[in-house]
């Protein structure tokens, strides 16, 4: 939760530090190693959810492994010590760990001035399609290798290094294609210069040789082909069919959020819609009680969303490196709300907690849900309450948060002292009120899984959305897709 603004947060407070780190000098290898046990105790600590998949011990061991590669060097550059570094925080299993270099455009850390001029996209049999390039005659081709090395150990790399909720690799992968230039030259890239290997429909290969391009170009080049509409809206299609897009879940207010719920299906009942399509597709989250309250207009009765909320400490004093953390605001009043039950301590003031009632004339037709790799957080709870009171249909991609709950609220920002990257911490860990999951550590899984191809990426053509037109009323969810 709250991803964009922490991640604005940070941008704004590394700024003064982001010329000076780019200069820096190499970090030594004790100061090296005393940043990482920062991070062990710091994590141990401070997150809640450190094993609720069980990957504490991997957590260790990656630990172990890492500290004996630092004691390899004699010193580290900021980007060696990003790149050795950042696989122990994957194996937290929590997508909305944070742990940035200073920077000034997430996620273009290293290599700013000389990355793939291309856009990317997985295709419906998980080959990277170039949807985008400052040379169109790139556009349409699928890439095979580059600078020599083959497109599926690029990719294990890229994957290895992506924060992810559990085990859910849509998750990471939705994150590669939005930011594959970004991520290949943070972990990979070593040169200004690209020789990719490309193949066509016909499966005819070539190679060229292609430049680099600043990140301020490869964003705009990226901003010519994402076409999601990156506001809240709702439209119709021959009356009787609603489609409601909820690309995230931030207001000026909760009651500004409330106000467009109220009007948006006002009109839907109104107009006697017979289906209604939720788009939550690159919607990564916001404010958590705007989740419930949109499920508010879709519930049949009665519901709970959040079972409980778990912490690990109570007050600054319970955190060792606090002189190198920031605290929001009023953490000094969060241990009068904080209890121990069942040898835990428990959060037990908020919204989103105890029983809830739909909302007056909530809409009690036919629903569709759309998700992807980008649905999290904030959306990943709402997607999980509805298919757990089976809502309606899901069609799309597994989502990028897990259907158990995740790990957020909160952050401590930790400064680590030599390196002076930060770390992000959520000290909540919440749990969904669900039906128990067949696999904890696994998104929301779709009943019908709909991947664009290359011919629709190309064209334009949402897959996902015209599946949903499609389908014949009722339609049938087959039960293995059923939790």
């Amino acid at each position: 939760m709250y991803f964009k603004l922490i991640i604005y947060f940070l941008s704004a407070m590394l700024l003064s530090e982001a010329v000076a780190q780019k200069n820096s000098a190499y970090i030594t290898r004790d100061a090296a190693l005393k940043d990482l046990h920062i991070i062990r105790k710091s994590t141990e600590e401070v997150h809640a959810g450190l094993n609720r998949f069980n990957q504490q011990n991997t957590f260790t061991a990656t630990y172990d492994s890492v500290k004996s590669v630092i004691e390899t060097y004699d010193s580290l550059s900021p980007i060696q010590f990003f790149r050795v570094i950042n696989p122990l925080f994957t194996k937290i299993k929590c997508g909305h760990v944070k742990f940035l270099p200073p920077m000034q455009d997430f996620p273009f850390y290293y290599h700013t001035e000389q990355v793939l001029p291309i856009v990317v996209r997985f295709d419906d049999s998980d080959r990277l399609l170039i949807v985008a390039s400052d040379r169109r005659e790139l556009t349409g081709k699928f890439i095979t290798h580059i600078n020599g090395t083959g497109i599926p150990e690029i990719l294990q790399t890229l994957r290895r290094n992506m924060f992810v909720d559990g085990d859910i690799t849509a998750s990471a992968d939705a994150q590669i294609q939005q930011y594959f230039s970004a991520w290949y030259a943070d972990f990979i890239q070593d040169k200004s210069d690209f020789l990719l290997t490309l193949t066509n429909a016909s499966n005819h290969s070539e190679a060229i040789r292609v430049n680099g391009i600043s990140s301020k170009e490869w964003i705009a080049l990226d901003k010519s082909f994402t076409k999601t509409a990156p506001q809240n809206e709702l439209r119709f299609e021959k009356d009787s069919i609603a489609i409601l897009r909820i690309a995230h879940f931030y207001a000026s207010s909760s009651k500004a959020f409330d106000a467009f719920l109220k009007k948006s299906f006002s009109e839907i009942n109104q107009r006697k819609t017979s289906r209604l399509i939720i788009d939550l597709r690159g919607n990564e989250g916001g404010t958590d009680m705007l989740g419930k309250e949109l499920y508010t207009y879709i519930a049949k009765g009665e519901f709970q969303y959040y079972d409980h909320i778990e912490v690990k400490i109570r007050s600054k004093k319970d955190v060792t490196y606090r002189d190198l953390a920031y605290f929001p605001k009023f953490s000094g009043l969060a241990g009068l709300f904080i209890k121990k039950k069942d040898g835990k301590l428990v959060w037990n003031k908020h919204q989103n907690l105890g029983t809830h009632q739909p909302a007056r004339k909530a809409y009690q037709g036919e629903v569709y849900f759309l998700s992807d790799g980008l649905s999290y957080s904030v959306t990943s709870e709402f997607l999980a309450v509805a298919k757990s009171q089976s809502r309606g249909v899901f069609v799309g991609s597994e989502s990028g948060g897990a259907y158990s709950g995740n790990n957020s609220g909160a952050f401590l920002i930790f400064k680590l002292p030599a390196s002076r990257f930060d770390i992000g911490l959520p000290v909540a860990t919440y749990y969904s009120a669900v039906q128990p999951p067949k696999q904890p550590a696994r998104g929301i899984i779709p009943d019908f899984p709909v991947k664009p191809s290359a011919a629709d990426l190309l064209a334009g053509r949402d897959a996902v959305l015209e599946f949903a037109f499609s389908q014949p009323r009722p339609v049938s969810v087959p039960d293995s897709a059923r939790r």
